[in-house]
């Protein structure tokens, strides 16, 4: 990783019942997402503790990669497919 790379943790939190929908709406964006030319890695994780929650594990190259990833059709797709599935917000954490 560059010293410019910048790392994001997005969790996204289900409605009760609503889990394995919404993983499928999360995993459309893992293959087109690994593809874009900023991306270092980009895993989706799923709770063993709670099936509920989902955690996107990122590393980007750096900002213009996050600014471009965030004008995807893949991407808005996710904001747009997920938005009725969610308990409360996406938490995002940049480091």
């Amino acid at each position: 990783m560059s010293n410019n790379s910048l790392m994001i943790v997005a969790k996204f939190v289900a409605q009760p019942g609503k889990a394995d929908e919404l993983k499928k709406v999360l995993s459309a964006c893992i293959a087109p997402s690994r593809a874009e030319a900023g991306c270092v890695h980009y895993d989706l994780y799923r709770s063993v503790e709670d099936g509920n929650v989902f955690l996107f594990h990122e590393t980007w190259q750096d900002e213009a990669a996050i600014a471009e990833h965030s004008e995807q059709p893949h991407f808005k797709k996710l904001l747009a497919g997920c938005e009725n599935l969610l308990k409360s917000p996406p938490e995002i954490i940049k480091n």
